[in-house]
């Protein structure tokens, strides 16, 4: 009793030393777990502490306690140091520059105490005397006066206190655990003993510091909550993980690292129909099936401690002796992973089956077809399919029928396998037999029975059947073309496998019944356009050569009108196929209206239409005016809008017009010369109406000619890039468009409206459009470096044929990286025809341009055939209204066109720039109307690079 007061240090120091003990135990298990680490540290500092505390009171002279009071101020620092970490990682608020300035004041306050005289708790110590405890016990108590550096230690070991009280408490609202009470508790009594003992030591009431017994305790507190809160949070996670398996659709088997089970789901026990107390002794390492199948290496890799996959078996419970279960020859393909505890040992192996029999059957099935009968075409086809799909199932019957053309409620079959052989075809009415329950439903399967629930069946009656399914045969729009059934004299069995495997031949024979019925269907209109009715390519060819044969031998005259439709391929791309169809169709009925019978009305293919139309004995003149009237009404019809739908279509035309034999030797020269028209009508702006003239052939050489020299134009650098200045509002510069120049040796300076086209249609374009790109960033590079006082961004034209291609993107960023330049410094113009082609891919492939750091600019903005429908799809930076539209502002007061433009480009956070500004009074309006960006002749024709560069020069 003398001495009960130090005992109960030293046994509270005692049972934070075995605190200590046990929370490094867990700590260096699990090396992630800095919790537990942290708390060890702090039980260990504790201990130091604690024994620290019995030295003060056991000091018999003053040196001996100031030692001794020395050691336990620095433990209690250390102490301090790691709790609040503690804290904060426990209930996971982490106030990090609090935690970080609180351990550096404890780090201070070290040190002072070090070297402090009387530590840091004692400015003077006076000496010692014996202070004697109620029940008889005298520990040391110091005379002097404390010190400045003990208040400030009090305060702030007070606020990690209140800090853990605060961050307990918020743990505490949000999910009333009582194990956080408890903390909360244990950390409020230490903090009542806390504030005692600064009293105490203060010298402001006359007792012993009860503060150690309050920290040694709470310490204990926690190590013992912190032990609870981790065996249960392990037995939850072992909770969940046989829930997991309970639960799971997957069959599951829990397996001990001695390959005997612990644990089955209910899946595992559906798959092989045994239950799991039925398992008893069985021992997945001795299982004799599994090691003649050869699979016992894969196990055993598992079971050392590797994930495997093994191939797929068939296994059957039955051959088991321990298990045995029923008879169920399953192909299973099987998953086995070892469960590894916190030192990596083998706690548990998972083994998951997945049972493939379906598969396969199925793949057997497709083998079969691939092997048998893909070869085949026609009856032959039908015959071997028949043949093999009653071997497959062992079948009595098999057949395949097609729906009567005349009585599409009677089925003529193709061919029929009965007992081993071909039979004799037959037609049999669908009503009150299962194949009517086919045509209207679907696969149908009865496996047994199927005469007493078709009594009046009379066809299953001959054959004996006791099984019966069957499946439509589908065209690929879906519509029926007849069935396909296998019939049995025996209950069929595998039902699920048969009813796959019999619509995978289904699908098969649907295919060849289409195929050849599209042959049949090809032969009948071989002269007919299949989407439009109208005469094809072929007919017209033909009815050409008749025309011609005929004028030449009366000496009349003839003319034959080739018909492009403007901007159908936005439609199409845009709207779907389906929709082009509807456009094409509709059109096809407008040129017969137009035309009557008074001409042939063709579609050669595509967008293009033909009128093959005889005119008689006629002047040149006269022929002229009549076929041109004839254009005129066409180009008049399609101009009106096409309703389909809610949707309405303005459809333009080109046209262009040859009149025969005058200008044309032989039906070949005829339709050379009218595309060469029709060339003529598209390159002067669409909506036009041209005749062939022989200068025409000129204009073709011409084109060949360009063509030939595009081929060679990188190779012989006749390309030059010139660069026109974009201003702001204020006249400073805030970019150039880098603009393409061709120098052709023979035809001169060449356009790029001329040439772009040709080299769009020949795929030239692809190797020039590399060339600007590269070409472009070079010089951007070049200027840079030598300090050319360019500002903005450089804008690089992409044709939409370059940005359609899937690497696109892989060449601008090869091309960026090889001339290392910002790609914030450039910006790619694009047109709405670009962009509209595949709207999703176009997205993705420009959130991914702009996620490189580019810009992307909408080109010729309000020119194409929805900008404003998709132009809030596409992720963009700036949009430039097209120069067509800026023309008009000084020659009309109506400028809201415009002005929606504008307010569209604002209202998305796009910058805006108008093109071909040539004139002071449009650049006035558009600074009224809110624009912000401007380019054209009005500031500066393109220039190339050296104008360019004294251009900007003269504007530094």
């Amino acid at each position: 009793m003398d001495s009960a007061f130090v005992t109960s240090l030293l046994v509270l120091s005692g049972v934070c030393a075995y605190a200590a003990v046990r929370h490094f135990s867990v700590a260096w298990h699990r090396p992630g777990n800095l919790t537990h680490r942290l708390f060890a540290g702090m039980c260990l500092t504790a201990v130091l502490f604690g024994v620290s505390h019995v030295q003060v009171y056991r000091a018999t002279t003053l040196v001996e306690f100031v030692v001794a009071l020395k050691w336990n101020i620095s433990f209690i620092v250390l102490t301090f140091m790691l709790f609040p970490w503690f804290i904060a990682e426990f209930t996971g608020l982490r106030p990090r520059r609090w935690l970080v300035a609180s351990n550096m004041l404890f780090a201070a306050l070290f040190l002072i105490n070090l070297f402090q005289p009387y530590s840091l708790q004692f400015a003077e110590l006076s000496g010692l005397e014996a202070l004697r405890l109620p029940w008889g016990e005298t520990i040391a108590h110091p005379v002097g006066r404390t010190g400045a550096g003990f208040g400030i230690g009090s305060l702030l070991v007070l606020t990690n206190i209140g800090f853990a009280l605060y961050a307990l408490g918020v743990i505490y609202r949000r999910n009333r655990a009582r194990t956080i009470l408890a903390m909360l508790l244990a950390v409020g009594v230490y903090l009542v003993t806390a504030i005692e003992g600064v009293l105490a030591r203060a010298s402001m009431i006359d007792f012993v510091p009860l503060g150690p017994f309050g920290f040694l305790a709470m310490v204990i507190v926690m190590s013992a909550l912190l032990d609870h809160e981790t065996g249960q949070r392990l037995r939850d996670s072992e909770r969940r993980f046989r829930s997991l398996v309970e639960q799971s659709p997957f069959s599951i088997q829990v397996l001990s690292p001695a390959g005997l089970t612990r644990q089955v789901n209910a899946a595992w026990e559906k798959l092989w129909g045994v239950r799991a107390d039925s398992l008893g002794d069985y021992n997945i390492l001795h299982d004799r099936q599994l090691r003649d199948k050869g699979v016992m290496p894969y196990i055993e890799e598992a079971f050392s401690g590797k994930s495997v996959e093994l191939p797929p078996i068939i296994y059957n419970p039955a051959d088991n002796p321990v298990v045995r279960g029923p008879v169920r020859d399953r192909w299973v393909r099987a998953y086995i992973y070892p469960i590894k505890d916190e030192v990596g040992g083998i706690r548990d192996v998972i083994l998951m089956h997945e049972d493939v029999t379906g598969k396969k059957r199925v793949e057997d099935a497709i083998r079969l077809i691939a092997a048998g009968v893909s070869a085949a075409t026609g009856e032959r086809f039908f015959q071997q399919l028949v043949q093999s799909l009653a071997q497959l199932f062992d079948a009595d019957y098999a057949f395949i029928g097609t729906v009567d053309g005349r009585d599409a409620q009677r089925i003529d079959t193709l061919t029929v396998w009965a007992h081993g052989q071909t039979a004799p075809n037959i037609s049999y009415a669908l009503a009150d037999t299962p194949c009517a329950t086919v045509m209207g439903q679907g696969t149908c399967a009865y496996p047994h029975g199927v005469q007493q629930l078709f009594p009046k069946d009379r066809l299953l009656v001959e054959m004996g059947a006791e099984g019966y399914i069957g499946t439509p045969l589908f065209d690929a729009r879906g519509e029926p073309l007849g069935l396909l059934v296998v019939l049995d004299g025996k209950p069929l069995v595998h039902i699920e496998q048969v009813w796959e495997i019999l619509e995978i031949f289904a699908a098969r024979a649907g295919a060849e019944l289409a195929r050849l019925r599209a042959e049949a269907h090809i032969r009948r209109m071989a002269y007919r356009d299949y989407l439009t009715d109208l005469a094809n390519r072929a007919q017209l060819h033909e009815r050409l050569t008749e025309v011609l044969g005929q004028a030449r031998r009366s000496r009349t005259c003839g003319a034959l009108l080739l018909i492009d439709l403007d901007h159908f391929k936005t439609i199409n791309d845009a709207l779907s196929h389906d929709v082009g169809d509807d456009v094409l169709r509709a059109v096809g009925h407008r040129l017969d209206e137009v035309v009557g019978g008074r001409a042939l009305v063709a579609r050669p293919g595509g967008d293009e239409f033909a009128v093959l139309m005889e005119l008689g004995s006629v002047d040149i003149p006269t022929a002229e005016r009549v076929a041109h009237e004839l254009a005129q009404k066409i180009m008049d019809k399609l101009s009106s809008p096409i309703l389909l739908g809610e949707r309405a279509f303005s459809i333009g035309a080109s046209i262009g017009v040859v009149l025969f034999p005058a200008n044309g030797e032989s039906e070949l020269d005829i339709l050379r010369h009218a595309e060469m028209a029709l060339y003529r009508a598209k390159g002067l702006g669409r909506g036009n109406i041209q005749f062939y003239v022989p200068s025409l052939q000129t204009a073709a050489a011409t084109r060949l000619q360009l063509e030939e020299g595009l081929r060679r134009v990188i190779a012989n650098d006749e390309l030059a890039l010139y660069f026109q200045p974009q201003l702001d509002a204020g006249g400073r510069m805030i970019g150039a468009e880098a603009l393409l120049r061709w120098r052709h040796p023979e035809l001169g300076d060449i356009p790029p409206d001329t040439f772009i086209p040709v080299a769009e249609e020949t795929g030239l374009i692809h190797s020039i459009g590399r060339w600007v790109f590269d070409r472009a960033c070079s010089q951007l590079n070049a200027w840079l470096r030598a300090g050319v006082p360019f500002s903005g961004h450089l804008s690089i034209n992409v044709c939409p044929w370059q940005f359609a291609r899937p690497d696109f993107v892989q060449m601008v960023s090869e091309c960026i990286a090889r001339h290392q330049i910002d790609p914030d410094l450039l910006m790619l113009e694009l047109t709405e025809t670009a962009l509209l082609y595949d709207l999703e891919g176009t997205v993705r492939k420009l959130e991914t341009l702009r996620a490189l750091g580019l810009h992307v600019s909408l080109d010729d903005f309000g020119t194409g055939y929805s900008s404003l429908a998709y132009l809030k799809d596409l992720p963009l930076d700036q949009i430039k209204i097209d120069k067509t539209f800026i023309g008009e502002l000084d020659r009309s007061k109506d400028h809201s066109l415009v002005e929606t433009m504008i307010a569209i480009g604002r209202h998305m956070h796009l910058a805006i720039i108008a093109e071909g500004v040539e004139s002071a009074a449009q650049h006035d309006i558009l600074l009224g109307l809110g624009c912000e960006g401007f380019q054209g002749f009005l500031f500066c024709r393109p220039l190339p690079e050296e104008e360019f560069l004294a251009w900007l020069s003269e504007r530094a």
